[in-house]
């Protein structure tokens, strides 16, 4: 039999380990502390159960009563007699074995992040591995999945961006058009926001939407085309309020001009309009008309910022709301939709704000 020895109390024993109350000044107090503590882990707990228990018993009796076996109680005694209460937690483990060398991480590093050599577009695990063997790195693709998955790379995917084109005027552009905006909704000059939302598909299914039991609709997926349909947006960024004009034709000048003479025919001939540089928004015909009408001042949004121009968050809006996820049977059933959720919407004019900051 193996006998107990007392130690020099523990204070912290391991971060598994319950601190020890003052009392506990022996090994076979520290262990009853163990064994009935609430928050110690329960194989903690039971080796200090089985330590305290073979104190006054046989190693095969212990082991009978526990569901064990004598190497097993064998080992925990032991261990706690070398070393204390310690010896209750598990001992450092080496883990399994390194198979691959750190330059062979650097190089699986180095190629995922390097362009893939044609005609592929993408690296692929079973790709990267045969570029390995290439540089006489016998991997294996579980091993590439397991190393990129550490290191965070995903060679499988594509994040597009587009880059913002210089202009020594950008901040110069927001801020004319947060003033005019701000000027407008205090009463100021009229500010209407215009631009297009071209070539929207109309699709129509196949088979109607059902329903499941928890509410998710259930959608073919089949469904004929209906052709297209495209609006000029217009929002008066005082109020809020919302105009989309279905275009019958092509929307090039002729077709915007028309649109110009509509907001002049409605709003008058002195308001600030904001809109982009798109092609029929600069060209010489538009350029011309909006020189004879002198009362109607252009602020141009800077290239590559939509979203300096709030008409294209109302876009944003409706497509999320009414487009997206809708089937119509025609492009008048499409733009019926869309015609009713302005009338909706303009019940309670909501203009669309944006803060901006300009560099310091």
């Amino acid at each position: 039999m193996t006998v107990i020895k007392d130690a020099a109390p523990s204070v912290a024993v391991g971060t598994a380990l319950p601190t020890m109350p003052r009392t506990a000044e022996t090994i076979e107090q520290q262990l009853q502390h163990i064994a009935a503590h609430p928050g110690v882990a329960q194989r903690h707990a039971f080796r200090a159960r089985l330590v305290l228990a073979a104190a006054a018993k046989s190693l095969r009796a212990v082991a009978a009563a526990h569901g064990t076996t004598r190497n097993t109680v064998r080992k925990w005694v032991r261990r706690v007699a070398a070393e204390g209460i310690q010896g209750l937690l598990d001992a450092p483990r080496s883990g399994r074995p390194v198979l691959y060398p750190d330059a062979a991480v650097r190089d699986l590093v180095s190629l995922a992040t390097s362009q893939r050599p044609g005609p592929y577009a993408l690296w692929t695990h079973r790709g990267l591995r045969e570029a390995m063997w290439n540089l006489n790195w016998g991997v294996t693709c579980s091993w590439v999945t397991t190393t990129l998955s550490a290191l965070g790379l995903k060679v499988h995917l594509v994040r597009g961006w587009i880059h913002r084109r210089p202009d020594p005027d950008f901040e110069a552009k927001v801020t004319a058009v947060q003033q005019a905006v701000a000027a407008a909704r205090v009463g100021g000059r009229p500010v209407l926001s215009l631009d297009e939302k071209t070539s929207h598909p109309v699709r129509t299914p196949v088979r109607a939407d059902t329903r499941a039991g928890d509410g998710t609709v259930r959608r073919e997926f089949e469904y004929v085309r209906k052709g297209t349909v495209s609006w000029y947006g217009i929002q008066d960024c005082a109020s809020g309020a919302v105009a989309m004009i279905r275009a019958r034709s092509r929307m090039d000048s002729a077709a915007f001009i028309e649109v110009l003479q509509h907001l002049k025919d409605v709003h008058g001939s002195d308001f600030v309009l904001i809109m982009d540089n798109g092609s029929a928004h600069t060209s010489r015909a538009t350029t011309a008309w909006l020189a004879e009408h002198p009362g109607i001042d252009v602020l141009f949004t800077p290239k590559h910022a939509s979203w300096v121009n709030p008409i294209e968050s109302v876009f944003g809006i409706v497509t999320r709301q009414v487009l997206k996820h809708g089937w119509f049977g025609s492009g008048d059933d499409c733009d019926q939709a869309v015609q009713d959720w302005v009338s909706e919407r303009n019940r309670a004019h909501r203009p669309v704000r944006f803060t901006w900051q300009p560099a310091a």
